[in-house]
This record gives structure tokens, sequence and C-alpha cells, in this order.
């Protein structure tokens, strides 16, 4: 039976991740989601594309083949939910106005990719591939290519030539005429110009697959959120961040252990661990040979344990460095090799 809205708040984890997914009480209209999808939909209708893509609620971000939109997940549609979903995953994605604009922009290039079946056309394949290639289980990103554009984590544009696409579209889409000046001199320039070209060309012309509704599927899931979650975390690892406390603590050294001006200028750990994400992303995923997106939840897992563990910097920015990066090396390994679903 779904429950009542204010009830949902007053849950305690335990009795919360005992709900099925079909009890949860979510409205897809009038939320938050919503509105900043329309937002991305009327930024579409400006540029002249006369189609709005299907949204629903599902338990994660998604765009099935041959359906004209895509999913929203179940969390974003209460604050009670995010904040479980921040416990369980240590972070909520797309919980943020900007990271939830760029998801929505690249879900939309599906869109419109599958309204205008775009990937049928030669000139899509001399672009960006084969749309029929096999969609890899990890790839290894190169940091330093300018082949492709940059908009979500994990040079996620690398991935495939219909996540190119969308990528592509996401970047030509929320920047107007920005990505001119941001790309010019970048190979990646020449997709963008081509997508510009297709999107002129598609003006006011009706889509060969149209927009259909699609049920929300959580009312149908007996799933529990408790199964969810141990689907989730046991996909990416998240039990395996306790093993290296240790570690953290002999780079770091306890918030307060300190005093004086050195307590006041060190950075807390976590922080340091967000000014060096690009970098260790760069110097970990390529030689291990491992996804960009593997290194980043190894680093979101190791700034939880830091904030939890209330660690901070001990030693200089340079020795710090070459510390967190063997850890982040280490635990990377550690992590694929504790997970099946995981490449190594």
């Amino acid at each position: 039976m779904t429950i009542r809205t204010s009830r949902l708040e007053q849950l305690p984890d335990s009795e919360l991740l005992q709900l099925r997914f079909c009890d949860l009480p979510l409205r897809l209209k009038g939320s938050v989601i919503e509105q900043r999808a329309n937002s991305v939909f009327d930024d579409l209708a400006a540029r002249g594309i006369r189609f709005r893509p299907a949204l629903w609620i599902s338990e994660q971000w998604y765009n099935p083949d041959e359906v004209v939109g895509f999913a929203v997940p179940f969390y974003l549609l209460h604050p009670r939910l995010m904040r479980l979903e921040r416990k369980m995953m240590l972070e909520a994605e797309g919980a943020s106005l900007n990271e939830a604009l760029s998801i929505i922009r690249h879900e939309t290039g599906h869109a419109v990719d599958e309204a205008f079946q775009l990937r049928k056309m030669s000139e899509y394949r001399k672009v960006f591939g084969s749309p029929k290639r096999a969609y890899p289980t990890n790839y290894i990103a190169d940091s330093d290519s300018r082949d492709f554009v940059q908009h979500l984590n994990a040079w996620y544009a690398q991935s495939h030539p219909v996540e190119d696409f969308a990528e592509t579209f996401a970047v030509w889409l929320g920047s107007k005429s920005g990505w001119r000046r941001k790309y010019r001199d970048w190979p990646a320039y020449d997709k963008l110009c081509a997508v510009d070209a297709w999107m002129q060309d598609l003006r006011n012309v009706e889509p060969q697959i149209k927009p259909r509704r699609v049920a929300n599927e959580l009312k149908d899931s007996t799933r529990t959120l408790a199964e969810h979650y141990e689907e989730k975390r046991d996909f990416y690892a998240i039990d395996a961040e306790d093993e290296f406390d240790g570690a953290l603590q002999r780079i770091f050294e306890v918030n307060g252990n300190g005093t004086g001006s050195r307590a006041r200028k060190h950075m807390s750990a976590a922080a340091l661990l967000a000014e060096y994400r690009t970098r260790l992303r760069r110097r970990t995923a390529k030689p291990l040979g491992v996804p960009a997106y593997v290194v980043d939840q190894v680093l979101r897992q190791l700034a939880h344990r830091s904030r939890i563990l209330k660690l901070k910097q001990a030693r200089s920015k340079a020795e710090t460095f070459t510390k967190v990066s063997r850890l982040v090396s280490r635990a990377t390994v550690a992590i694929i090799r504790n997970s099946p679903r995981l490449p190594l």
C-alpha cells in the first residue's frame, strides 16, 4: 500500500529500505526534476526541434532503444530519498542543478537520435562511427584526446559512437554558440559542426518516431529499496572502502591534531582529493588499463571515508599527491578484483 508523502519523511532508514518501489508516493508532475527537464526541452524547441521527449520514473537514468524519451531515478523525486541515496551510494547523481541539466541534455540527445533515426544516416557513421558496434563492458579513456567533447564525467563520449553523438549534442544544445570558441582548435569541432548542420536541417521537421507515453515502471515493481541498494552497492563495490582506512590515516591526520596557523592552512583530506581528482584519474586509469569511471568511484569512496574519519592534510601537497596516487592505484586494483562485474 502506498504511504503518505509526509510519512516518508519520518521513516528511519531501516523502515524506508523495506518499502517496495510500488509503495513510494512519487509524482513526476510538478517535481523539480520535471521542471529541469522542461527547461532543456524548451531550449530544444527554441532551436526549432518541435517535440518533447517522454519522461518517466525508474530506478536509474536510462534511455531504452526505440523509445523517444528517458527515465529519471526515483530518488530525485523526494528529499528523503536523496538523503538515502547519498548515504548508500556516497552521492546522488543528478541532484544538483548543473549535473541534472548535463544529464538531461545527454539523454535528450539520445531521444533526438531516436526520433529522427539519425544513426541510419551515412554521414552519422562517417562522423561518429558505426552505431551497431557492440557496447563495451568497459573502455579505456584517453584523457588527453581532443577528438571528443568533454561533457559528462569519465570522458563518456569515448565509450561508444552513440554516446559520442549524445555528448556532442549535449554540448551543442547547452552552450549555444559558445562551443565554437571552446572547441575551435579541437578535432571534435568538426563533430559539433556536423550536429549543428543536422539540427538546422531538422528545424520544424516532424520526427519519424514520436514520443509515446511510458508507464511509471516503479508502480509495478515489488522490489524493495533494500534489494535495489544491495545490488547497486555490490556492483560498485561500495563496501570495499573500509579496507583503506589505515592507509588514509597514514597519509593524512585527524582534524584537530594540528594547532595554530598550521592547522588553519591545511586542507581537509576530502577537499584535497577533490582538487587532485582530474590528475589522479589520468595517472591511474591509463597505466592500469581501467575505465576512468572506476577510478572516479574509488576517489569518491576515499573522500567519503576521509570525511567520516575527519582527516586533513598532514604534509606538503607534493608529498601527499605521491602517496595518494599510490593508494588510489592499489584501491582501484583491489576493488576491481573484488567485483566480478568490473574489468581488471
